[in-house]
């Protein structure tokens, strides 16, 4: 069993945390839900409706993508 200490040298460093700290899997999954949501909405607007936090998500990662590569 590892015990975890105050040991300020075995702490993580602040500026390597993930850019979306979420596993993979789980915001592909939001995005991929986002875009059948997408999909949908072209024919019954209901699921624009539905899907909008999904979509909500995909257009922050596409903004958080964007200023990522070009803001530096």
């Amino acid at each position: 069993m590892v015990e975890s200490s105050n040991d300020p040298e075995n702490m993580p460093d602040a500026n390597t945390r993930p850019l979306f700290p979420h596993p993979p899997w789980t915001v592909g999954i939001v995005l991929v839900l986002a875009v059948l949501a997408i999909l949908a909405g072209l024919s019954d607007p209901t699921w624009l409706l539905l899907g909008a936090p999904f979509i909500l998500v995909l257009a922050l990662f596409i903004y958080v993508r964007i200023t990522g590569r070009f803001g530096k």
